[in-house]
């Protein structure tokens, strides 16, 4: 029996031209390389379908430094039709985001301000917390709005306190005589700082002396906002 070796058909690659591309085995893959087989050659396809899920680019990528893959993938579930995504006419305007008209059709608009979006923090005091208790990092910038104290438990020491601030500002936000921590589970104690915005942020901490308390428990909550 005799097998006919088609410009290279039998071989690892395909060739077609004598300066053409190369059609190359991989491992069961293919490859589409240049004529001296030193580098992927190009495809230009007026359009290209993929019957997988997954597109990758800079396939190659070593995975150091700044050399790694990007990956595109379908959602393996919870498609109920097609989808087409119609990318904008141009590249838009620093800091804006792509939105959907609900079609498909995405376009550049302008993200929305955050500047009256109030955040709340909370953190628990229990009557036997080590002082100064850490609560969070107030972001630069930031204006507090109020603060709230809401008694859970009430502490039964003979005279704990209990202030909002920062290190070496203990009662910047709130002060030990603005809350009782020995009032009846239920209250609330509520302060409106009124202080300007740092330009700096802020680790806000909790300064309580519990005064032999051996029960209680309390919630404090900063609202705070960044005005633009």
């Amino acid at each position: 029996m005799k097998f006919s070796d088609l410009l290279g058909t039998l071989g690892t690659y395909f060739k077609i031209g004598i300066s053409g591309v190369r059609l190359k085995n991989s491992s069961g893959n293919l490859l589409i390389r240049n004529s001296g087989d030193s580098a992927d050659a190009e495809i230009t396809a007026s359009k290209v379908k993929v019957s997988g899920e997954i597109l990758e680019l800079n396939s190659d990528a070593a995975g150091s430094g700044a050399d790694w893959k990007v990956t595109l993938q379908r959602p393996t579930s919870g498609m109920t039709a097609d989808l087409v995504l119609t990318l904008p006419v141009d590249d838009g305007s620093a800091s804006q985001v792509l939105q959907t008209d609900g079609s498909g059709n995405l376009s550049w608009a302008s993200a929305g301000s955050t500047a009256q979006c109030a955040t709340v923090d909370t953190t628990t005091l229990a009557f036997d917390a080590t002082s100064p208790l850490a609560m969070f990092t107030l972001p630069a910038n930031a204006v507090i709005d109020k603060v709230q104290v809401i008694i859970d438990t009430a502490f039964d020491g003979t005279a704990p306190t209990l202030s909002i601030g920062v290190s070496g500002t203990v009662s910047k936000y709130m002060a030990s005589t603005q809350v009782d921590l020995k009032a009846t589970a239920g209250t609330i104690f509520e302060v409106h700082p009124g202080v300007v915005a740092n330009g700096s942020t802020e680790a806000l901490i909790a300064t309580y002396a519990s005064d032999s308390s051996a029960a209680g428990s309390a919630r404090i909550l900063v609202y705070y906002s960044i005005p633009a």
